[in-house]
């Protein structure tokens, strides 16, 4: 019976000093580049089909405080800050002054064009996603698979 109370002690003061995984977002502190992997020519999202042209641009990142800043280069410039978490995952959704409009036999319809880019910088992944999307969709679209290196 002692044996079993005092593992459970152990077991409560260790889970109460190290919390899973809740490091400071800090640990990914530093200059990133986004590489991009490869973009499928032919996507289908929602039951829409998007002819997607590849994007192969790299790009540059800063971590710094907890927040994920950075510059990308496409028709125009965008630029975004948007938040990491302790396990190096954000999502950034740029808008853009870009429409494109879609029609098919049934329907014809404006959508404005969003960029996305989300991932996550842990050890194990270092991988995500830049999305140029369709704002009705919540940004999905065109997906071109990111990695991501230290600089």
């Amino acid at each position: 019976m002692k044996r079993c109370v005092i593992t459970l002690y152990c077991c409560v003061l260790f889970s109460c000093t190290l919390p899973p995984d809740d490091r400071a977002a800090s640990v990914f502190d530093g200059d990133w580049q986004a590489l991009m992997q490869d973009t499928q020519a032919v996507q289908e999202v929602a039951g829409l089909q998007f002819n997607c042209a590849p994007f192969t641009e790299s790009f540059f990142l800063r971590v710094k405080d907890g927040a994920v800043a950075g510059f990308m280069q496409a028709d125009e410039n965008y630029s975004f800050t948007t938040q990491i978490d302790g396990r190096g995952r954000f999502r950034a959704l740029i808008p853009t002054d870009s429409v494109y409009t879609y029609t098919d036999e049934q329907t014809s319809r404006e959508s404005t064009i969003v960029l996305v880019l989300q991932g996550r910088l842990s050890a194990q992944a270092r991988s995500g996603e830049f999305i140029i999307g369709d704002s009705e969709l919540n940004g999905q679209g065109c997906t071109t698979r990111v990695q991501f290196v230290t600089v």
